[in-house]
């Protein structure tokens, strides 16, 4: 894997823009890219000039495209992939617990990585090209973690 995408973040008048930046691959997260929505969230988490946080996906094709599945050939063990959903719930509750109002604006796939993104924010507006789905069961035998498809249910 050569692209690693980048997750963006511009403020401009107590709006943050967040901006997942890898459109070639439907915007598929990879590690690096959690990395960096991590650290924007907690950036966004003690800056009090912001108002109001906007999510979305560079391109118009996708959301997120869920979690880059290349990266998961170098699981071993069972382990591994509830390490990987634990790692990605922490950084999914620094999200939910931000101090603003939080929008998901969704254009195309949002799946996998990229609903549970967007069932943490407090709003999603979606456009009619929007398809929604968990497709991790039935691709890699993994499950979500509780907390994600409890957010799941109640968005």
């Amino acid at each position: 894997m050569t692209d690693q995408g980048q997750v963006r973040l511009q403020i401009e008048a107590g709006v943050a823009s967040v901006l997942f930046d890898r459109p070639q691959a439907r915007n598929a997260m990879t590690w690096a890219m959690y990395e960096q929505l991590a650290a924007i969230n907690r950036q966004l988490s003690t800056d009090r000039s912001v108002r109001v946080a906007v999510f979305r996906g560079a391109g118009g094709q996708a959301f997120v495209a869920g979690t880059d599945i290349e990266q998961f050939a170098a699981f071993q063990t069972g382990e591994d992939g509830v390490t990987y959903e634990r790692q990605i719930e922490a950084g999914i509750e620094l999200m939910c617990n931000l101090p603003m109002p939080t929008v998901a604006v969704v254009e195309g796939w949002c799946v996998g990585g990229g609903l549970a993104i967007a069932t943490a924010c407090d709003f999603r507006l979606a456009t009619p090209s929007a398809k929604f789905g968990v497709p991790i069961a039935k691709t890699l035998g993994n499950c979500l973690a509780i907390a994600n498809v409890a957010r799941l249910r109640a968005a």
